[in-house]
């Protein structure tokens, strides 16, 4: 099969689960799954990560089964802790900014699971790794259409943020830049996601834990923390896509 007719098949699976499959999401699953992990959210967020997102992955590891899965989703574990100490390194000045700022923690396991751990674990194998990765690696796009098409529907899942319309174009417009920019450090990184996955972990996990405001625009006084080198134009919070409604 030529490398168009996937990438077209691709790209209609990824917008029918990501438009489509939350109306298939049964509302009486929610609470039984709430109640198995007793109201934690530990095991709806990721079942309803796998329900939506599942047959888009499943037809990408179809359509190009050649490859091993591991590799088309960019989890080859090599250097996976020497990414992790990398964002680290990058994310302390942010930790520490944010910690002189706060007048409030939010010290909560089940929060940063459900709220930093899932959300960079799952949208950037999806949306960088598989759906970028894809069309960029294997489908030949080029690298602006590849990750403007993956960044783009990202930063519209994050509309939600604001309040009137120019907060929600700035939510919208700084996700895709960001969402762009862990594209590009995918590719630097061989490949291999655990660079902008450690990232964005680390900086929800911050702005959560530390309870700071503005969404993914931010604000003055968090933003001036968000400009630490090697990650400046990352320091944003990328929350859950789609999941908020569960």
């Amino acid at each position: 099969m030529k490398y168009q007719i996937k990438a077209l098949l691709l790209v209609i699976t990824f917008i029918f689960c990501h438009y489509g499959m939350k109306y298939f999401w049964g509302k009486s699953w929610i609470p039984i799954l709430s109640e198995l992990d007793q109201h934690t959210d530990l095991l709806l967020f990721p079942a309803k990560y796998l329900f939506i997102y599942g047959p888009f992955l499943l037809i990408a590891t179809v359509l190009f089964k050649s490859i091993r899965w591991y590799e088309l989703l960019g989890l080859n574990i090599k250097d996976s802790q020497r990414y992790l100490l990398a964002a680290l390194a990058c994310c302390t000045p942010m930790v520490i900014g944010y910690a002189f700022l706060s007048s409030e923690l939010n010290i909560s396991i089940s929060g940063v699971v459900t709220g930093s751990i899932y959300a960079g674990f799952f949208e950037e194998v999806i949306f960088r790794a598989a759906l970028f990765g894809i069309l960029f690696r294997f489908c030949r796009w080029g690298f602006i259409p590849a990750a403007l098409i993956s960044s783009i529907i990202f930063g519209l899942g994050h509309i939600y943020q604001g309040h009137d319309v120019i907060s929600a174009l700035m939510a919208v417009t700084i996700t895709t830049i960001a969402g762009t920019w862990f594209a590009w450090l995918y590719c630097e990184c061989g490949y291999r996601i655990w660079f902008p996955l450690w990232m964005h972990i680390l900086m929800n996990a911050a702005y959560g834990i530390f309870s700071m405001s503005g969404g993914a625009a931010g604000d003055l006084k968090g933003n001036l923390f968000k400009n630490q080198p090697n990650s400046s134009s990352l320091s944003i919070k990328t929350p859950t896509y789609g999941l908020n409604d569960a």
